[in-house]
This record gives C-alpha cells, structure tokens and sequence, in this order.
C-alpha cells in the first residue's frame, strides 16, 4: 500500500480543511511534519486512523469519543461536521476512502457518540465499492490489527519494554497485537473452530453407544467429562466478559482519577498547608508567651549605661586604693632594711661595714622613707565596699533580654509572612478544589485500587478453569483413546467423527505451536539486523526474543545485557517494530509520531539513516527538539520528498503548510 493524500474538515485542532500530499517517488520517501507539542501531530496519525478504522486513540491507548474529535472552534460557530478521506494505491488499484460524521438534526449540543451520524464510502478506480464490502477490503489491505505497526505512536515505545515482563497485562496486550499482526490467531480461531467440532461429535459419540452392553461405564465417564468441558467453557467465557468489564470500568476511572489528579493534589495540599499553617500559629503563640516573660528584666538594659559608668567609677577608686596599699607595703619594706643596716653598721646587701658618709646617706634615706610610709593613707574597709559593690555591678551588667526579645521579634515576623503564604495558598487552593465532590474523588480512586485486586482474581480464576479444561480434554482424549480399541465402538460412525475432529485439533495445535516458533525466529532475525544497524554499541552482537516477543540485548560474547538504559529500551522497541513489519507483511509505508523522545543524536542520526530504506514511505511527526532542520536532515537530504509545518491560529485551531519540497 501507498498513501497518496489525506484531507480533513474540522478534525480535531484543524478547523476548516486541511490537505497532505505524502512522497510518490520511491527514491524521495521521506514526508516530515514539524509541530510543536499539543498543536496536533498526534492528531495527524488519528486523522489516519479514524478515515481507516473510525476510531481515534487518546492517552493509554482508548478511544475517543466522537464529540471529543470535531474542532471545538467550528462547534462553537455551530458546525457539528466532520470529515476525513484517504486517498491511496494497492495492487495497482487507486482508492479513496471517505468518512464522514454529522451530528444528529434532533440534536441541539451533541455529548455522547450516539448523538451523530457516521457515514463513508469507498472508490476503488473510481468504482463506488458497496457498503458491505468496504471492510473486508480495507481489511485485505490494511488489517486493523497490524495498524499499531504502521501508525506508530513513538510515545508509547516504552509499552514495548513490558513484553520482557513475565505476566505483565501490558505485555500481554501487545504480545496478542503482535500475533494478530503475524496471522497466529487465524490457527487460534481454527482450533478453537475444531475443540468445538470435536465436542459436538463426542456428544453424538456419547448417544450413541451409551446403551451399548458393555460401554455404560465408560459413556458414563465421557458423558461427564463433556459436561465438566461445557462447564468449564462458560466458566472461562463469563469470566473473561467479567475481566473485560472489570478493565473497561478500571479505565474509566483511570481517565478520571488522571483527569482529577490536579484536584487530589490540591486537596493533598490543601490539607498540608493547613496542617503547616496550624502549626504556625502555634510557633507564634509559643513565642509571644516567651517574649512576655522576658519583659520582666528588660528594665536592666533601661538602666545599663548608668551602671557600667558606675562600675567604671568604682573600679578606678578600688585601683588607687590598691595602689596605696601594695606602696605602702613596700615602703615598710625598705624601712625595716635600712634599720637593720644602721643597727648592725653593715650593708644589708653586700655586708661590709658602712662609712661615715654612708651611715648618714642612710640615715637621710630613712627618714624620708619614714615621712613618706606617714603621709600614704590605705582605707582598707572602703576598698572591702568597692570590690563587693563591684561584684554586685557586674551581675547586674550580665547579657539582658534585650537580644533574646529581638530574635523572638524578628522570628514572629518571618512566621507571620509564613502565614501570609499558606493564608494564600490555602485561598488558592479553596478556589482550584471549589464544586469538586473530593469524597467521590477519593472514593473512586479506593474503587480503582479494589478493581485492582478483582482483576487479579479474576485473572487467576481463569487461569484456574483453563488448567481444568486442558485436563479434563486430556482425559477425554485418552478415554477416546481407549475406545478406538473396541471393534464395535471403532466401527460406528460417530467414532469415525470423532477420530477425524480430533486428528483436526491436534493438527491446528501443532501448526499454532510451529508458527509461532518460526514467527520469533523470523522476528528475532529482522529485529537483530535493525537493531546492529540503529545501536551505535558496536559491542552488541544482537537481539535474543523470548516467548512474549520481548528482546533482550546480547552483548558480544552472547550474553544478556541486564541493566538498559532508556535510548537502548527504545532503540530495542523500534527494532522489534520493524521486524515485525519485515516478518508480517510487505513493505508499505510507516507513519510515525515522536519517535525520537529519549534518544541521543548518534541513535537519531542512524534511525534516520535507516529508516526510509526498509519503507516504502517514512512519515514523520516531530518537533524542532527531536530532529533539528539545520543538521539532522542533511544525512537524508536527497530523500526528503516534503516538509510541513503545524502553526498555531489559537488554542483550539491549527493549520498545516507545506514549507518545501
């Protein structure tokens, strides 16, 4: 298949009709649109898959209502139209296929999908294709089931990373997508086709020979055993309707909880800020009672400076005192020496005999010594008061409140702009949350959590039924083995029935079993080759595929690389995409959003590089933050056929235009 020209009216953010003509060279097979993010790339691919299969996928991969996909901006101007065609070639033939919704003309304000008429039609060389067949041609062309491989969504490229988890629910998903791609549910459904052939014709068996003489014991068993197979098979039907009623009503409310998640927030919030602002003003009563008490003594920095003038006083009159003293003291000292000197007629200090001359130096010395020791005045008792006043000066003189009441202030200020903040926020916050039922909130997210648990009971459940089923089929074959001994039961024709329906069975369960196993040889071959072509590791010797379809990376000396980084996870997905496309189908074209999300421009550049020659068209949604215009593309210059540009007209209307070619 090739895509010729999608056209569009009023999808989504593009009001108004917009046209793509995609690349019609094979040597020129490159078409890149450029948008910023939610200004409508994704748009672009549903656009596709909505003129393909009438659906368009949100968030998680569910589908959009259908009033949710009419431009908002043409709603409002009352235009309730919208429309897509698809122009393409397959087989040599050229077709368009349009599809088109208008609302109901009972219909004032469409809310719901049921209030608007989808119609479409298909030309197929200009021939109008009748209605009943359109599906089955579009499914010859492009099978819904292989569109998760040629509309790629690159933002969910980590969805791929769970194939490498054992019992994942998303693995799963896409395990089941991946062998819808690859043609293994068509064996599936031909078995299943088969089990229920093969029931049939036991129970006719059943009638038939349980009044052969002989044979009631064992027609007795059969007999039981289909009824346990028939049990069993409502069982695991009415629980699987159970498990997809439990995941539908789980996603409803992950949309919810997703959609109210800012409301759940803010109530988090809401309730921490008043928790913080309670608090607050606890702090603030706290230090309001501390700075009264420290009120009290706040007189002893009123009085301060006259005290430490005082001391300083008192402390000069104790010094002089002191002075006196110790003078005083040493006064008496040389006294004393000098009586003894005269009274013995010897030097004190050396102790020769003095002279006349010097006995009456001496004697002169003394008696001004004398004079002297007369006139000090030592007031010992004052200089007691002084050093006792001193002592008490001090303790007054000691660090006051003054200092503690100023952090105590300038504290409640910084607490009381704290409380100015959570007062705003908590505002905030009281307006964000207004008229939202947060108890239904709450409850619906304690309904997701349960159904949580119910859908791994369920799971469990059926997994429980289908090991009893596979036994009890068991048995069945091995008493329909014992039977074929018996001539008479042998010879019936509905024996012969039976052996024939079994042999059927068997033949489908080992054709699914080869399959699958060729499959993800096959894939694993495709996915190693892109994947030593994208990684710029050249160390890595491949990919090695599991029961899932996950890859692991094996490094040169063929172990398994255990510890990936997110460009390498990313890397692994494209590689398994495009052995799968390589392994399920022809080449045809690849339409591709964001791809290039986590990757480094080494990875980039080879992703480029490779791309566009395993396809018959690349289509590529990206923005300047992905793939710069100036260098990226220059590795892929001469096959670029086109470049688009998506630009804002408002919040709700974008257009497209081609910017060269």
């Amino acid at each position: 298949m090739k895509l010729l020209k999608l056209s569009c009216t009023n999808f989504m953010p593009y009001k108004g009709k917009i046209i793509l003509s995609f690349p019609a060279q094979a040597s020129r097979n490159v078409m890149i649109i450029y948008g910023d993010n939610m200004r409508g790339k994704t748009s672009l691919l549903n656009a596709l898959r909505w003129s393909f299969y009438g659906k368009a996928l949100g968030r998680h991969s569910r589908e959009l209502p259908l009033h949710d996909l009419i431009n908002k901006e043409a709603t409002l101007e009352g235009d309730w139209s919208m429309e897509t065609c698809i122009a393409f070639e397959d087989g040599g033939h050229t077709y368009e296929y349009r599809r088109r919704a208008t609302k109901h003309a009972l219909v004032s304000r469409p809310s719901r999908s049921e209030d608007f008429e989808v119609t479409r039609g298909l030309l197929k060389d200009g021939l109008v294709i009748p209605e009943y067949l359109i599906d089955a041609e579009i499914s010859r062309i492009a099978p819904e089931q292989t569109s998760r491989f040629f509309l790629f969504d690159g933002e969910l490229l980590q969805e791929y990373e769970s194939l490498l988890i054992d019992g994942s629910e998303q693995g799963r998903k896409i395990k089941e997508s991946i062998e819808q791609a690859l043609g293994v549910p068509t064996l599936i459904k031909g078995r299943e086709d088969a089990q229920t052939l093969l029931k049939d014709v036991q129970k006719q068996q059943n009638r038939e020979l349980e009044k052969v003489s002989g044979m009631e014991r064992q027609m007795e068993r059969q007999k039981g055993l289909l009824s346990e197979i028939d049990s069993f098979d409502r069982d695991v039907v009415d629980l699987e309707n159970q498990l997809r009623e439990t995941r539908a009503e789980k996603a409803k409310l992950d949309d919810f909880i997703e959609a109210t998640e800012q409301i759940h927030a803010a109530k988090e919030r809401l309730t921490a800020n008043q928790d913080s602002l309670a608090a607050n003003a606890l702090a603030q009563k706290d230090l309001e009672i501390q700075r009264l008490g420290l009120m009290r003594d706040v007189w002893k920095d009123l009085i301060r400076p006259q005290i430490a003038l005082k001391r300083e006083h008192l402390t000069e009159e104790n010094a002089q005192i002191s002075e006196a003293m110790f003078r005083k003291a040493s006064v008496a000292g040389q006294i004393e020496q000098l009586k003894k000197s005269l009274g013995s007629a010897t030097c004190h200090a050396c102790g020769q005999l003095l002279h006349q001359a010097q006995r009456e130096q001496a004697g002169a010395e003394l008696g001004r010594l004398e004079a002297e020791y007369a006139g000090i005045s030592v007031d010992e008792a004052r200089r007691n008061r002084l050093s006792a006043e001193i002592r008490d000066l001090d303790r007054l003189l000691k660090p006051g409140p003054s200092g503690q009441i100023k952090f105590c202030e300038k504290e409640l200020n910084r607490l009381k702009v704290e409380q100015t903040k959570f007062d705003n926020e908590i505002e905030r916050l009281h307006d964000l949350i207004k008229g939202q039922d947060t108890a239904d909130i709450a409850r619906k997210r304690a309904l997701r959590d349960g159904l949580i648990k119910n859908e791994g009971s369920i799971e469990q459940n059926i997994r429980d039924r289908k090991a009893q089923l596979d036994k009890a089929r068991r048995e069945l074959a091995m008493l329909a083995k014992a039977l074929e001994s018996n001539a008479a039961v042998r010879s019936s024709k509905s024996s012969q029935k039976v052996k024939i329906a079994g042999d059927l069975e068997r033949m489908y369960a080992r054709s699914i079993d080869r399959l699958r196993d060729d499959l993800k040889s096959r894939v694993e071959h495709f996915a190693s080759s892109a994947f030593k072509s994208l990684t710029t590791q050249s160390k890595y010797s491949g990919l090695k595929i599991n029961s899932n379809y996950g890859l692991a990376i094996l490094d040169e000396r063929g172990h398994e690389v255990t510890i990936r980084s997110a460009g390498a996870e990313q890397i692994v997905a494209l590689s398994l995409i495009d052995g799968l496309i390589r392994a399920g189908r022809s080449a045809g074209p690849i339409v591709m959003d964001t791809p290039f999300g986590r990757l480094d421009p080494g990875h980039r550049a080879n992703i480029l590089k490779y791309l566009p020659s395993t396809t018959a068209q690349l289509v590529l949604f990206v923005h300047e933050g992905e793939v710069a215009r100036t260098h990226d593309l220059d590795e892929i210059a001469s096959r670029i056929d086109s470049v688009y540009e998506i630009k804002e007209v408002s919040t709700r209307h974008s257009k497209i235009e081609k910017v060269t070619s």
